[in-house]
């Protein structure tokens, strides 16, 4: 039974968005894009190469111009991942951007662990019959493409087996969608499956993509347990125990990889999954835990007790309007969700303070709707008195039954009564005997972030930035969903590794306190040595306390596998949000400036603080020089309230509770100003609402888009290709080169010259595993550091 086809069928020309390239550029075939990764016309899991490479439209005309010959308009995936199994389909829209016919092969770089058992090429229903190439015929043949046509982009297909196709015409201006369809058997990590979907040929470039969608199916055996991307914001839902269904797209987007999913099997309450990465042996392995409670909601017999809901209602003068509205809506939302066995009280807040029962009260029926008709008919005017409020909220907490949750709303700053920070803080901690968690929600510029931060690190809770135009009323109908789902409290994480205590360090979130069920957490941390895992998770369920426990490996650096390393930057990125608020919170510290200088440069996780680092006359390794730039820019984090105050918390939380590291890549995408003046109506360019869980990445990039111009007394716009992750090192452009941000000055200064394209270039690339060639890949100069030595990889012109 045939399992895959190829077919290639002529399209009517179209006008279409452009995918993935680098800056255009005219030459010979005119407006043109990037190629395999870097150099040729990137197209996703296959591309064109040409039968004849000597021919003038496929060649280079200077060492830092790609050839551009089509362009690739659409990619469209479609998988179904049965198992260890996965059945890929791809299409994929060509168009030939010259004005001449191009013979061409269509080239399939084989999958990782991966084969295609069978193929059909068809071009305007004439069937072409295609080879597969084993890896030392593809060797040669891409190594004789790389030197004939001189792009190092090539390099990185030098090795692994392809399937081509025979040669076949492309009329000038003319458009194909090639399909594609095979069969994987897909590796693990761990105890978790793991499916690649090669991307990377489109993502090297650098201008916006066209569009690519993916819509993918995992059919388990088993009930599944975690599903979960390190590379990708995917979306994903679970119509059943033993099904997902995972979607993504973008559009006039850079595409940030090859996209991976990663997903467990399981019956447990609060399945567990670990992966675990070290580099050197001589230095900590980094380790990640995803759990996702799946935590039963309670029959009526055997109901315990219920949630305890505090909700705080800011109605002061600014709250006027279209903010009072969706606040009220926000509270009718809770109190229609809340349960019969659950206990609540409402309290409103301007000059004075309003409680609407004075008392937590049960939700019955008629209770909830009296409650309502009271929220319809509250009116916005007057001060803030936030510290009364907040002390009511938890006298009236101290006579919950287990923990409650005060869901506090504030879009200003105290205004009336107690407004020193230090008192107002000091006085709700003394107050808080029922150990109540303080969800603060900051609506707008104008609340004191500073103060919501303050207090969530007291009172065991997290701060929530709306921004300027989002609805109040949705984000808190987001957080109730939340918290309103079966939860395991108080919980305590204990993690022993060949039965030894603190084996384990620097763990991230440090503040979990509960977990919500459907709510998937991913944890991070550092590990002294390898071994055997004992990971014990207990935790208060409905009045009981529930253990969970689970068995697993921390492998040493000969054991990790290289593309587990994304777990080291996701600690980074968790590392510098706490560096940050450490600061904040606790005033600046000499060793933790050099460590977020130090996690900023070989991470290339770029802060408001440490932007800087992407200027290209910044010397990489001038300590003195980074520390004063970092303390002059954090002198920022002084403002209290303010657009810039705003941003840089809500940035600060995104970092600490990134679901994956390029969470913070774009955070970074709106660069930094590095002076913003620190006062406390400084305005400049941060993040947005962090949120917890998978919530953070998708909440930071909207305020970066609308947030104001900084108030700068340098240039914030920095060039988006000034830091770049390749295959795990991250480079920084200076000058015409890409310097590797491992290289210490003596290494620089003694890198080996290697020429592009000379014996000792394709020496070089055999030292190298597959997905390191990328580091010599590359249309401009490169100084990378292999096994500690140093080389600078130059144009052969």
């Amino acid at each position: 039974m045939r399992t895959s086809f190829f077919s290639l069928r002529r399209r009517p020309p179209l006008a279409r968005s452009v995918l993935a390239a680098r800056p255009v550029l005219t030459l010979v075939c005119g407006a043109v894009l990037a190629v395999l990764g870097g150099a040729l016309p990137a197209a996703g899991q296959g591309f064109l190469v040409p039968a004849d490479p000597d021919s003038p439209v496929w060649r280079r005309v200077a060492p830092e111009q790609p050839v551009h010959t089509y362009r690739v308009d659409r990619i469209d995936v479609d998988a179904s991942l049965q198992d260890q199994v996965a059945t890929v389909q791809v299409s994929q829209t060509f168009r030939n951007t010259c004005s001449q016919t191009l013979q061409v092969r269509f080239v399939f770089p084989m999958p990782y662990d991966g084969a295609v058992d069978r193929m059909t090429f068809l071009v305007d229903g004439e069937e072409l019959p295609g080879k597969l190439m084993d890896a030392d015929a593809a060797r040669k043949q891409f190594t004789d493409y790389v030197r004939r046509m001189e792009d190092p982009a090539l390099v990185q297909w030098i090795g692994p087996g392809v399937f081509q196709t025979q040669v076949f015409p492309v009329p000038a201006g003319a458009e194909r969608t090639v399909s594609l369809r095979y069969t994987q058997l897909l590796r693990r990590t761990g105890t978790m499956t793991d499916w690649l979907l090669p991307l990377k040929p489109a993502a090297s470039s650098g201008t916006p993509v066209g569009q690519v969608a993916l819509s993918a199916r995992i059919r388990s055996s088993a009930p599944l347990a975690n599903v979960y991307s390190p590379t990708h914001e995917v979306e994903v839902k679970r119509p059943d125990s033993r099904t997902a269904q995972i979607k993504w797209k973008t559009s006039g987007k850079k595409i940030e990889g090859d996209l991976r999913l990663m997903w467990d099997m399981g019956e447990d309450p609060v399945p567990m999954s670990l992966v675990g990465y070290r580099k050197k042996q001589s230095e900590d392995g980094y380790f990640m835990l995803l759990l996702q409670p799946d935590l039963p909601e309670a029959s009526a017999e055997d109901r315990r007790r219920g949630k305890h809901v505090i909700l705080v209602l800011d109605k002061s003068g600014s709250m006027k309007g279209e903010k009072i509205d969706q606040a009220r809506s926000a509270v009718d939302y809770v109190l229609k969700q809340l349960k019969p066995r659950d206990r609540f009280e409402l309290i409103a807040y301007d000059n004075t303070v309003e409680a609407y029962s004075e008392s937590l009260v049960d939700a019955d029926k008629d209770t909830v709707r009296d409650a309502q008709d009271y929220v319809s008919s509250l009116l916005a005017g007057g001060g803030t008195n936030f510290h009364e409020a907040l002390q009511t909220a938890l006298e009236t907490a101290a006579d919950a039954d287990g923990s409650p949750y005060v869901v506090f709303l504030t879009d200003g700053r105290p205004t009336v009564g107690t407004t020193d920070i230090g008192k107002i803080v000091a006085a709700a901690k003394k107050a808080n005997d029922g150990h109540a968690r303080l969800l603060s929600l900051g609506v707008g510029h104008d609340v004191n972030s500073r103060l919501l931060d303050k207090l969530s690190m007291e009172l065991q809770g997290r701060s929530i930035y709306v921004s300027p135009g989002e609805a109040i009323d949705d984000r808190v109908q987001q957080l109730y969903d939340r918290i309103g789902a079966p939860a395991l409290t108080d919980v305590k994480l204990t993690i022993t590794v060949d039965g030894k205590k603190r084996s384990v360090r620097q763990l991230y979130p440090d503040d979990m306190l509960d977990l919500f069920s459907g709510d998937q957490v991913v944890v991070v941390g550092r590990y002294r040595h390898d071994g055997d895992v004992k990971i014990e998770l207990s935790g208060d369920f409905d009045g009981q306390r529930k253990t969970y426990q689970y068995s697993g490996h921390l492998p040493d650096a000969d054991a990790s596998q290289r593309r587990n390393a994304f777990v080291e930057r996701l600690w980074a990125v968790r590392r510098i949000g706490t560096i940050i608020d450490q600061i904040d919170l606790n005033g600046e510290k000499q060793e933790l400036v050099d460590e977020l200088i130090a996690l900023s440069k070989q991470h290339g996780v770029l802060t408001p603080y440490t932007a800087f680092l992407a200027d290209e006359d910044v010397d990489l390794n001038d300590r003195r020089l980074q520390q004063t730039r970092t303390r002059r820019s954090l002198q920022r984090l002084q403002a209290e309230y303010g657009a810039d105050a705003f941003r840089q918390r809500a940035t600060k939380g995104a970092f600490k509770y990134a679901p994956r590291a390029s969470s913070a890549d774009s955070l970074s995408v709106q660069d930094f100003a590095e002076s913003a003046p620190p006062t406390n109506q400084a305005s400049g360019l941060g993040g947005i609402a962090a949120r917890s869980g998978s919530a953070a990445g998708r909440a930071a990039t909207p305020a970066l888009q609308a947030g104001a111009a900084p108030a700068a007394a340098e240039p914030a716009s920095r060039p988006r290709g000034s830091v770049r992750q390749i295959a795990g090192k991250t480079f920084f452009a200076r000058g015409k080169a890409l310097i590797d941000a491992e290289a210490s000055d003596q290494q620089i200064r003694e890198a080996e010259k290697v020429e592009q394209f000379s014996q000792r270039y394709f020496d070089l690339l055999k030292e190298l595993d597959e997905d390191q060639k990328e580091w010599l890949a590359q249309n401009k100069e490169v100084l990378v550091v292999v096994a500690d030595k140093a080389y600078r990889i130059v144009s052969k012109n």
